[in-house]
């Protein structure tokens, strides 16, 4: 039981000097009860100036007006700029509401205890705080409920903005895939025409051996350039079907990228190439092989088929503590612009301030259509063999599926004329299960 200080009637002003003289215990007051209230989880991790945030210039304005005077600060605003404090710090409307209902029932009880000290106070007078109390911290909740309003608004927009982007970016994906199939179509019905054209001239009576022999060549090559074609589509559609999984093992890769170069050699030597491998001796890594294999492979083909004279190299390096690269780099004609525009963003050539190759971009070259002719020579059968295998993209596309898949990053850069640089950053070790 508290003692009666006096039994005389109190001012006003000795309500507001004794609310002033508790604030350090209304608000630690505060923060007990917060704390205490099952429903409120978030105040528990800041910080005594963090959690208090402008409520003691709230009292402030209460006392202003509790005296009569202007408050020096404007109370709508100081409101809504807490209401925004408490959304940063991811407390909902509901948890701000229910703090500032603890701190008004706080205040409710300093004028009960103020009373049981002073009996005789007027309770006309302690009725008018009190309305004056409830008054601001209504204001304060509104003030919340206001800011929290305008953000959910905002948030809703940028939301509303971001699904667009994504709607956006889906339909762009949809026309390169469909744009990627229509290439592949196309590539798949000029190698038919290829095989068509030579089955056609090896029926004909009177054909010289020697020219035979060549529509056979040119049909064995063709039949197969439509069978990696069509495996390349059926591994495409597993691999955006999710039906790829990873395998994941510790393995050394300068040994495996070894073998891969050498394995590549022969073909290098074919078309008078210079391949080479070049990275630590050892480099312990985690990673699925077969599909590691699968995308160096890929690019090394490319590589292979499409440089005419010059060098092809892979390497490999430690990036940091997270990551390691293996980068393959030729002296090529530069990624086809056909390419640029099945994939867009996805596969753009990229030339920055870092790049290997140059901080000078040219644009990269294209590649012209052509027609096929109905009796084609065993020249223009070849010619054409060429050009059709230049249009297919899905060797890359396929490749930027298991970069994906094994949480790489696929960077490019290209320059026509002078080459095309594929570099892959994947994860040293993998924490998740794939």
């Amino acid at each position: 039981m508290e003692p009666i200080l006096s039994d005389s009637p109190q001012p006003l002003s000795a309500i507001v000097a004794y609310l002033f003289a508790q604030r350090e215990t209304i608000l630690n007051n505060w923060r007990t009860v917060c704390q205490a209230d099952s429903t409120l989880k978030k105040g528990s991790s800041l910080s005594r100036e963090e959690f208090n945030n402008l409520l003691p210039l709230i009292l402030d304005i209460l006392e202003a007006r509790l005296l009569g005077n202007a408050p020096e600060a404007d109370p709508a605003l100081t409101a809504q700029a807490h209401g925004l404090h408490r959304w940063q710090k991811s407390f909902s409307l509901l948890d701000t509401m229910r703090e500032v209902s603890h701190l008004t029932q706080i205040l409710y009880d300093e004028l009960k205890r103020f009373q049981g000290l002073f009996p005789q106070t007027d309770a006309q007078l302690l009725l008018t705080v009190i309305q004056k109390i409830s008054q601001i911290m209504q204001e304060a909740m509104e003030g919340s409920v206001v800011k929290y309003d305008e953000l959910q608004r905002l948030e809703a927009v940028q939301r509303s903005a971001t699904l667009q982007q994504v709607i956006e970016k889906m339909t762009a994906l949809s026309d390169q895939r469909i744009n990627m199939l229509r290439t592949s179509t196309h590539d798949l019905q000029g190698g038919l025409g290829i095989i068509n054209g030579a089955a056609y001239m090896l029926k004909l009576e009177g054909l010289p051996d020697d020219q035979r022999q060549q529509y056979l060549d040119m049909l064995s090559r063709n039949l197969a350039n439509v069978e990696v074609m069509l495996a390349n589509l059926m591994d495409l559609s597993r691999l955006e079907a999710g039906e790829e999984k990873l395998q994941l093992e510790s393995i050394d890769v300068a040994p495996f990228l070894h073998e891969m170069v050498q394995a590549g050699q022969p073909l290098a030597a074919e078309r008078n190439l210079l391949l080479r491998a070049e990275g630590p001796a050892s480099l312990s890594v985690e990673t699925d092989p077969v599909k590691l294999q699968r995308i160096v492979q890929n690019l090394l083909l490319n590589a292979l088929k499409y440089t005419a004279s010059g060098f092809i190299s892979i390497s490999w390096a430690l990036e940091n503590d997270a990551r390691w690269i293996v980068s393959v780099q030729d002296s090529g004609p530069g990624l086809p612009s056909t390419l640029a525009g099945v994939f867009g963003d996805q596969l753009k050539p990229t030339v920055e301030a870092t790049s290997v190759l140059s901080v000078n971009a040219a644009e990269p070259v294209a590649v012209l259509p052509t027609n096929v002719p109905t009796i084609p020579s065993p020249d223009q059968l070849n010619e054409l063999g060429h050009q059709v295998n230049q249009g297919e993209g899905i060797g890359l596309q396929i490749v930027k599926r298991l970069c994906e898949l094994l949480s790489a990053n696929l960077e490019i850069e290209s320059i026509s004329g002078r080459g095309t640089l594929f570099r892959i950053r994947l994860p040293l070790r993998y924490t998740s299960n794939k």
